[in-house]
């Protein structure tokens, strides 16, 4: 074969790797495309089951909004790009629900998001729901700075938490277990606190001013403005 030749043929294989590039970019392209309008139109029928008036499409939905919060589903593919607005959804739901089943596997489906730091649950009914910590766990809730004005606590579980800043002024957390968890800088002004277990937690810079039935061991450690003082200066 000619030098001639040779020069040729290198020309056809580059070309070839170059068209073969680029088409396997387009087909790349249209599946992410594809993709992402199908967990979109996924996400849009679990919102209107959620709506329904049959209570077992309304539960079966409520289980399958966890899915846009694991990135290894189909529903999660792509980073999770629907998990802010699910929380979102659930959330509006959670201020309308009264207690009950699917009030419960909605509020226990916010520990799957990715985060809930500085999230919007203002006013969410959340008793008896399950956000804290399990052993085995790959990571740890975080409610850091999140929004719980008025939010209904009655008797959930914040085990293990990360809540640092998080607002719970004139929230309920009548027998709530936040037993370790990190409470620095948080906001219990005009919370509701019997029975609450703050066993282990961080509470350095919490502020508790008027707030009630505030366990002893904590009410000791009050500044003038309410505040827990920091252990290094009590």
């Amino acid at each position: 074969m000619s030098a001639s030749d040779v020069q040729v043929w290198t020309g056809i294989l580059g070309t070839f790797v170059t068209v073969g590039v680029s088409v396997l970019g387009v087909l790349n392209f249209q599946r992410k495309r594809d993709r992402s309008a199908s967990v979109g139109a996924a996400f849009k029928d679990v919102v209107e089951s959620l709506a329904s008036d049959n209570t077992t499409q309304q539960m079966a939905a409520a289980i399958l909004m966890r899915r846009f919060f694991d990135n290894n589903s189909e529903q999660g593919a792509g980073r999770t790009p629907y998990a802010n607005e699910a929380v979102a959804v659930i959330a509006g739901l959670l201020r309308k629900s009264e207690t009950g089943q699917i009030q419960k596997v909605l509020a226990d489906g916010l520990r799957y998001a990715p985060s809930l730091s500085s999230a919007d649950l203002q006013g969410c009914n959340l008793a008896r729901s399950y956000l804290g910590s399990r052993e085995g766990d790959k990571k740890v809730v975080d409610l850091t700075n999140a929004d719980l004005f008025e939010a209904d606590l009655t008797g959930a579980s914040l085990r293990g938490v990360t809540a640092a800043g998080a607002v719970f002024y004139r929230a309920t957390l009548v027998n709530a277990v936040l037993v370790d968890a990190v409470l620095v800088g948080a906001d219990f002004r005009e919370a509701r606190l019997a029975g609450v277990n703050f066993t282990g937690a961080r509470l350095d810079g919490a502020q508790f001013s008027a707030a009630v039935d505030v366990p002893p061991d904590i009410a000791s450690r009050l500044d003038a403005q309410g505040r827990v003082a920091s252990e290094d200066t009590a």
